[in-house]
């Protein structure tokens, strides 16, 4: 049998928090980084299977098996957050999109098409890696 796909929407919160929100179920998590927050949200589904089989409860069947999460990354709410410690004329040579558009997508005067998406997250992955890398 196939494992399910589910795919998951990560958003950053102005304070720096992390959410997993499953796109088509009602599981979301939290955390300080990704991977707490797609914890956060397997622990949440888990006990709700356990709920739902003490109380004989129907839910769908994948979440109760292995199953491979897709991440989809909000990148307005990335970029809003990269904006407190980052300018916008930095974010610009790191994506290649201009400083005044990426100021519109931040202030979600419009909204950026799937490959400026995609160039946000690369140049903030991009930008973050050598910072995961310091120790202390």
């Amino acid at each position: 049998m196939e494992k399910a796909k589910i795919k998951v929407l990560v958003e950053w919160a102005a304070d720096g928090t992390i959410s997993a929100m499953m796109e088509n179920e009602l599981f979301a998590g939290m955390g300080s980084t990704v991977d707490k927050a797609i914890k956060d949200m397997k622990e949440g589904i888990a006990l709700f299977i356990e709920t739902a089989k003490e109380k004989g409860f129907p839910y769908k069947d994948y979440l109760d098996g292995d199953f491979d999460i897709e991440l989809e990354y909000d990148a307005v709410s990335m970029l809003k957050y990269a904006r407190e410690y980052i300018k916008d004329t930095k974010l610009a040579e790191l994506t290649g999109i201009p400083a005044q558009q990426l100021g519109r997508y931040a202030n979600e005067k419009s909204k950026p098409r799937p490959a400026q998406r995609r160039k946000i997250v690369e140049a903030l992955r991009k930008f973050a890696a050598p910072l995961y890398a310091i120790t202390l």
